[in-house]
């Protein structure tokens, strides 16, 4: 009985968005029906909980390997081998005595539409 509760409560709720407050919400709803001691309850719910852990934990670990997979692929890099090249830069600059240039700001706002073309001579006999 424990186990195809077990099994149930995982598959129905998710294993990785399990809350305690959660998993006490509905194994004391089995309590009150006489589906499961209180002593049962308990330990399936600190059972839940861990599961509940580790399964945020692999997913976790799956996101950052897959998401610095991807990172690779595409070539990007990171904050710090960006600093890192940035420092480079401006030492090279200092030693060549050449001013740096001032920071690029990139506009996040999109273009605005263009304006209609002018009309062409063309047009404008007709």
């Amino acid at each position: 009985m424990l186990d195809i509760v077990r099994k149930a409560l995982l598959a129905g709720l998710g294993a990785v968005t399990l809350t305690k407050e959660r998993a006490e919400v509905i194994v004391d709803e089995l309590v009150k029906k006489g589906e499961m001691s209180k002593e049962e309850a308990s330990k399936i719910i600190e059972e839940l909980l861990e599961k509940s852990k580790e399964q945020r934990e692999v997913v976790s670990d799956t996101f950052k390997s897959e998401f610095g997979r991807l990172r690779n692929d595409f070539g990007f890099v990171t904050r710090k081998e960006f600093d890192a090249l940035e420092a480079r830069i401006a030492a090279i600059e200092e030693k060549l005595g050449i001013q740096p240039k001032q920071e690029v700001v990139i506009d996040a706002e999109p273009a605005p539409a263009e304006a209609p073309a002018a009309e062409t001579t063309e047009e404008k006999a007709e």
